[in-house]
């Protein structure tokens, strides 16, 4: 757990530099996040730009029951793996000690924040209102002649290799390598903090 984290928006723009920022990724059982389940979280850190390997969370969620064979093609989680994982409650509180205060990065970041503030009201009764930077509205912005939608493609852009695609750590890491690419970039155009991030995402999303 990482404490004395202030809330971003306390600090002036330029402590950004040194800031700590988490990276997730979730698979789930399905796309519905009111009734399927969460099966696995990624996470890693972030700072200054830079993708921290060392500082990262791994958790597969204990199921009552293993989600259906094709889902588990998808994100190979297999039966055993989800009976035996860690408990829902005891996940729920890993990844609140773990992200502490930190600004949150998804790609499709909507889908990741829908499943995992679910299960931390569930489990702690409490909201996960961290700050979110949705990079899949960000990258657009960022490179408007590439025109391209899904993590692959963007990773494939910016030759970034993605060793294991469809498993929450790997798609975790991999998006965070994404992000210390546009980060700089969207620095060089403007955008001084991380609220002035969420702002330019935004932006371009009502543009596209």
């Amino acid at each position: 757990m990482k404490n004395g984290f202030a809330r971003f928006w306390r600090r002036p723009p330029a402590a950004l530099a040194a800031q700590r920022w988490v990276v997730l990724d979730v698979e789930t059982s399905g796309l519905d996040a009111s009734r399927d389940a969460l099966i696995a979280i990624g996470a890693v850190a972030m700072r200054g730009g830079r993708v921290i390997p060392g500082d990262s969370l791994e958790l597969v969620i204990r199921q009552t029951e293993a989600s259906s064979r094709e889902n588990i093609l998808v994100h190979r989680v297999g039966r055993a793996a989800q009976l035996g994982g860690t408990e829902p409650a005891a996940a729920a509180l890993a990844l609140v000690d773990f992200i502490g205060r930190a600004p949150l990065l998804a790609f499709h970041a909507p889908f990741d924040r829908s499943f995992l503030a679910r299960a931390v009201k569930a489990h702690l009764k409490r909201r996960l209102d961290n700050p979110w930077l949705d990079l899949a509205e960000l990258a657009p912005v960022l490179e408007p002649k590439a025109r391209l939608c899904s993590l692959d493609d963007w990773l494939a852009f910016y030759s970034i290799p993605a060793a294991s695609r469809h498993n929450a750590a790997g798609d975790a890491f991999a998006t965070a390598l994404l992000a210390a690419r546009l980060i700089p970039e969207a620095r060089r155009q403007g955008a001084k903090s991380f609220a002035e991030l969420q702002a330019l995402a935004r932006a371009g999303k009502w543009v596209q």
